[in-house]
C-alpha cells in the first residue's frame, strides 16, 4: 500500500517542499513505514527516510515535487533526467518505464501492471498515469490559480488547503508544466476497482471512485445490521475506519452507539505494522478503552476487516478486562482467505484466519461471544457496481497484470 504525490507550481517562486510535507501526511493512512520526496529547482533533489511524513523534514527548495509514503524504501527512484513513484505493481524494469517517460509518454500504455504512477522530469513536468483498471486511485485538484496536486486520494489537497477537482480516469495520463495541463487516454478502460480501498484503505473524509468513503462505510454497518441483528446494549467501532460502519448499524437497529476507545499517540493502522509486536502494541496505543462505556453491557464490536486476528483478539481481552458482558464482533468486509499481488498488505493464505478456522473456530480463539463478516452480495449491493477486484476474498484475481 501506498500514498504518492505530485506538485507542480505554475511559477518558480514557489517553494513547494512544505506542501508536499503536508501532502505526504495526508496520505499516510495508505503506508508509513518509508517516505521519500524528489523535488525539482535546478535539477532534482531526492531524500528518503525509514519513517512516517510526520517526522521528516523537507529542507531543500523547488517549485515541484514528487513524494511518496508507504512500504518500500526505495520511492522516489531517481533517475538521470526523471524521478519517479508507484503506488501499486509493474512488471516492468523502472529504469525502462523512466526511459518511457522521457522517450514518448504514451508508452505508459504498455507497461504490465496494476498502478499509479507519477513522475517528475528535470525539464519541469510533471506525468501522472492510471492504469486502465483504475485498481489503484488517483485524482487531480490544485492550489487555487498556483499549484497543480496530483494524488493517490483528495486528502493531500485538503490537508494543503487545495481543491479536488476530479480523479484521473482509468488508462489516462495527465501531463502538467508551468504552461499547460494536458489529458491524454491511452487505454480503454477495464475497471477493477479494489474493494479494500472502499472498506479499509481510503481515509474516511475521502472520495474513491467517484463513492465517499464515509458514506459507503455507514452504509455497510446499515447492511450488517439487516445482514446480522443482534441483541444488544451498545454498539462501538474501532477508530477511525470503522466508526462510520458502527454508525450505521445503530441507524438501523436503534441499539445506542457508544464511543468505545480513546487514543495514545499518533494513529497507528495496525495492518500496516511491519511485525506482530507493533501490531500488539498498536492496539494498545490507538485502542484504550473506556470503561464506563462498554461494563457490564453486551457489546457489539465492528471492525474493518481481519487479517490474522492478532489485533482483535487484544481488543476483545480489553474489553472484557473493563466488563464487558458480551462481545459480539461484526467485520465490514467478507472474509479475507487469500494474498494480494496488487500491492495491498493481505499475505499469503496460511496466515489469515479466516482461511484457516470455521467460524466457531475463530470466535473461540478471539475470546468472542459471535463474529459475522458482511456477505460478498452485501458488499456489491452497498457499493452499487460489481466492477470490483474481491481477490483477497475469492482468491480470483481480474487480469490486469
Amino acid at each position: 500500500m501506498a500514498g504518492i504525490v505530485g506538485i507542480l507550481a505554475f511559477d518558480k517562486i514557489w517553494n513547494i517542499s512544505k506542501f508536499m510535507k503536508y501532502s505526504l501526511m495526508g496520505l499516510q493512512h495508505r503506508g508509513y513505514s518509508s517516505s521519500g520526496y524528489a523535488i525539482l529547482n535546478d535539477k532534482i533533489s531526492s531524500g528518503h527516510f525509514s519513517s512516517p511524513p510526520e517526522d521528516i523534514e523537507i529542507n531543500e527548495h523547488g517549485w515541484a515535487g514528487i513524494g511518496y509514503t508507504g512500504s518500500k524504501g526505495e520511492y522516489p527512484m531517481v533517475f538521470d533526467d526523471v524521478a519517479l513513484v508507484i503506488d501499486g505493481v509493474i512488471k516492468e524494469d523502472p529504469k525502462l518505464v523512466a526511459d518511457k517517460i522521457l522517450s514518448s509518454p504514451e508508452g505508459l500504455k504498455d507497461v504490465r501492471g496494476a498502478f499509479s504512477l507519477i513522475a517528475l522530469t528535470s525539464e519541469g513536468k510533471i506525468i501522472a498515469y492510471r492504469d486502465e483498471s483504475g485498481l489503484k486511485p488517483l485524482a487531480i485538484g490544485g492550489f487555487g490559480f498556483d499549484m497543480a496536486i496530483i494524488a493517490s486520494e483528495m486528502t493531500a489537497m485538503s490537508v494543503i488547503g487545495g481543491e479536488f477537482r476530479r480523479e484521473i480516469n482509468p488508462g489516462e495520463m495527465i501531463i502538467l508544466d508551468k504552461y499547460n495541463i494536458e489529458s491524454k487516454k491511452l487505454k480503454e478502460p477495464r475497471k477493477s476497482y479494489c474493494s479494500i480501498e472502499y472498506i479499509y484503505q481510503a481515509r474516511i473524509d475521502s472520495f474513491v471512485n467517484e463513492k465517499s468513503i464515509y458514506e459507503l462505510r455507514i452504509r455497510i454497518g446499515e447492511e450488517l445490521a439487516r445482514e446480522r441483528p443482534i441483541d444488544a446494549d451498545t454498539v462501538i467501532g474501532v477508530p477511525d475506519t470503522a466508526i462510520p460502519f458502527a454508525i450505521g448499524y445503530s441507524r438501523v437497529t436503534g441499539i445506542p452507539l457508544d464511543l468505545g476507545f480513546t487514543r495514545t499517540g499518533s494513529p497507528i493502522r495496525t495492518m500496516l505494522a511491519s511485525n506482530d509486536f507493533m501490531k500488539i502494541v498498536g492496539v494498545q496505543l490507538k485502542l484504550n478503552v473506556i470503561k464506563s462505556a462498554v461494563f457490564g453491557k453486551r457489546v457489539i464490536l465492528i471492525d474493518d476487516s481481519m487479517v490474522t486476528g492478532t489485533t482483535l483478539k487484544n481488543t476483545i481481552f480489553s474489553l472484557r478486562k473493563m466488563g464487558a458482558k458480551e462481545v459480539h464482533v461484526l467485520i465490514g468486509s467478507p472474509k479475507l482467505i487469500s494474498y494480494c499481488p496488487y500491492g495491498v498488505e493481505v499475505p499469503q493464505s496460511s496466515e489469515l484466519i479466516a482461511a484457516n478456522l470455521s467460524e466457531e473456530e475463530i470466535a473461540k480463539v478471539l475470546g468472542a461471544d459471535s463474529i459475522y463478516w458482511l456477505s460478498i452480495d452485501g458488499l456489491y449491493k452497498v457499493i452499487g457496481s460489481k466492477q470490483l477486484c474481491l481477490g483477497c476474498m475469492l482468491n480470483s484475481y481480474p487480469k490486469v497484470i
